[in-house]
C-alpha cells in the first residue's frame, strides 16, 4: 500500500514521505477501498504545518477527502464507488485504505469522478453556510471573499439556486471576469478603489450575509454595507483576522462567527449526511456543480503536486488520481 505520511509538522516540502507497506488487516466493521481520486486542499497544508483544528499523532497519513471503490468488507458495498467522509480519521492520499464502514457513502457511477472527489469538503461547506445562516429572502445579496476559488464557484452556484445574488470580491480584473462568467452577479476587485466599486455594485442595496475566507481590511469595508443584525462568517484560515469595527458589533448588532464542517459532521444524523451528499452528487452529475481542475498527479509525484498546489495564481484544483 503506497501512501503519503507526515513525519513532522512544518514545511510540506520536507516533512512528508512516500511510504509503502502492507495494508492493515480490516476489522469486522471496516471496508477496504481502492482510491480513484483525491484533491489537495488548503486544509491539508495547514495540517502539515501544525496549524489545523486537528493535530494527529505522528507519523500520520495524509489526505482529507476523496472517492474510491470498495474491494473488500461489507458485501453490499463491494464493487461500488464510494465517497469518503472528511472525518480526518484516515489518510486518503494512498492507493488503498482501510476505513470504518460508517465513513463511506455509496455515490453515483454516472458523475465525473474528479468532481465527485472534491464533493466532501467545499461543496458541503458552501451548502451549510447558506443553510445555517438563512433563510434569506430571494434576491438578497451575499458577499464572499476569495470568490474565484473552487469554494467561490460552489457558493455562486448554490446561491443562485437559492435565488440569492452574489457580490464576489477578487484580487484582479481577470479574476473578476472569471467570476462573472461563472454566474456571479457582481465582481469587485479589492484594490484602492474598493469602497467606491462596492457602493456602485450594490446601487444602494445592503448585504444580508458575508462569507469570508481571506480576512483583513476588506471585511471591514464589506461590513459597512451589511444590514443591521447581519452576519459575517469566517470559514477558512484567513491571512489576517477579519477587521470589524467594535461599533458595528455593539451598535448595529453585527455577528462575527465561524464555521468548520467537521463540527457539523460530528453532530449531524446519518440521514442528514446522506441527504446532503446525495443532493450535491446529483448536481455534479448534471454538470451544474463543478470546479476547474488544473492538473492531476500520481502519488509518487507528490512533490510536484505540492509545489503546483501552492503556486500563487493557480486557476484550478490539483488532484491525485489512482487506478481507473
Amino acid at each position: 500500500m503506497a501512501r503519503l505520511l507526515l513525519t513532522e509538522f512544518g514545511d510540506p516540502a520536507t516533512s512528508v514521505r512516500l511510504d509503502d507497506a502492507p495494508a492493515p488487516k480490516p476489522g469486522p466493521d471496516d471496508v477496504v477501498v481502492e482510491m480513484l481520486a483525491a484533491p489537495l486542499n488548503p486544509a491539508d497544508f495547514l495540517l502539515m504545518r501544525g496549524l489545523y483544528g486537528v493535530r494527529p499523532a505522528l507519523p500520520a497519513p495524509l489526505g482529507a477527502e476523496g472517492v474510491g471503490r470498495v474491494v473488500a468488507g461489507d458485501a453490499g458495498l463491494v464493487g461500488k464507488r464510494v465517497l469518503i467522509l472528511p472525518t480526518m480519521e484516515q489518510g486518503l492520499w494512498a492507493d488503498k485504505v482501510v476505513l470504518p464502514r460508517r465513513n463511506v457513502l455509496p455515490i453515483r457511477e454516472d458523475a465525473d469522478v474528479l468532481q465527485l472527489s472534491m464533493l466532501a469538503v467545499n461543496p458541503a461547506t458552501a451548502y451549510q453556510l447558506l443553510r445555517l445562516h438563512g433563510p434569506l429572502e430571494p434576491g438578497s445579496w451575499i458577499a464572499q471573499t476569495a470568490a474565484n476559488s473552487a469554494m467561490g464557484r460552489y457558493l455562486i452556484t448554490l446561491a443562485r439556486r437559492a435565488g440569492l445574488r452574489t457580490l464576489n470580491v477578487v484580487r484582479s480584473p481577470a479574476a473578476a471576469a472569471e467570476v462573472l462568467s461563472a454566474g456571479g452577479d457582481q465582481a469587485v476587485v479589492a484594490d484602492d478603489n474598493f469602497r467606491a466599486s462596492l457602493k456602485s455594485a450594490l446601487a444602494g442595496e445592503r448585504l444580508s450575509l458575508i462569507l469570508d475566507a481571506t480576512g483583513g481590511p476588506v471585511v471591514k469595508d464589506l461590513t459597512r454595507a451589511l444590514e443591521d443584525g447581519g452576519t459575517v462568517v469566517t470559514y477558512a484560515f484567513p491571512e489576517g483576522a477579519p477587521r470589524i469595527s467594535p461599533a458595528d458589533l455593539v451598535f448595529r448588532g453585527i455577528t462575527l462567527t465561524g464555521f468548520w464542517l467537521m463540527n457539523w459532521l460530528r453532530t449531524a444524523t446519518a440521514a442528514e449526511v446522506t441527504t446532503l451528499y446525495s443532493d450535491l452528487a446529483d448536481l455534479v452529475a448534471t454538470g451544474e456543480l463543478t470546479a476547474p481542475v488544473e492538473a492531476t498527479y500520481r502519488l509518487e509525484d507528490y512533490e510536484a503536486a505540492f509545489a503546483h498546489s501552492l503556486t500563487p495564481g493557480r486557476r484550478g484544483k490539483i488532484l491525485f488520481t489512482f487506478g481507473e
